[in-house]
């Protein structure tokens, strides 16, 4: 391919990309991540805040974090449900991840997340309208925050 034909070509599609960006771009629900309490968070993300406790989640965190910018975080369930939620309780906005998962998926979510302080994190798995939940509490030692 000839430099001109790439340069060209290249352009087009960058001026594609930029004339359609909401169309590439994820859906995003802006009162899901607010500055909010826990208890808030929860009924604007979920609508409730009753939830059954659920030891078929399983939710593996360190005890203590050396770093609040990058704590290691598993959530897996033997729940199969069609929603999986991540809240951390002392965040400035709780709500930390969400996702949808299709044709009874059983979860499993490993990643890290950035913590304000101490706090419990909690996973809550969807099945059929019902939620469940489960909580481990994380000590930070030093705030990166």
């Amino acid at each position: 391919m000839k430099r001109r034909t790439f340069l060209e070509r290249s352009s087009m599609a960058a001026a594609l990309v930029l004339l359609r960006p909401s169309t590439l771009a994820a859906a995003w629900s802006e009162n899901h991540f607010q500055q909010v309490s826990i208890e808030k968070a929860f009924l604007d993300v979920l609508g409730t805040k009753d939830f059954n406790r659920s030891s078929r989640i399983t939710i593996a965190a360190p005890p203590v974090a050396s770093d609040s910018s990058a704590v290691p975080v598993e959530i897996s369930s033997t729940i199969k449900g069609d929603q999986l939620y991540l809240f951390v309780e002392k965040n400035i906005t709780p709500l930390v991840f969400s996702c949808a998962l299709h044709g009874g998926a059983l979860p499993f979510l490993s990643l890290t997340v950035k913590m304000k302080e101490s706090s419990l994190l909690y996973g809550v798995v969807r099945e059929g309208g019902k939620y469940h939940m489960a909580s481990v509490h994380v000590d930070v030692a030093v705030q990166a925050c």
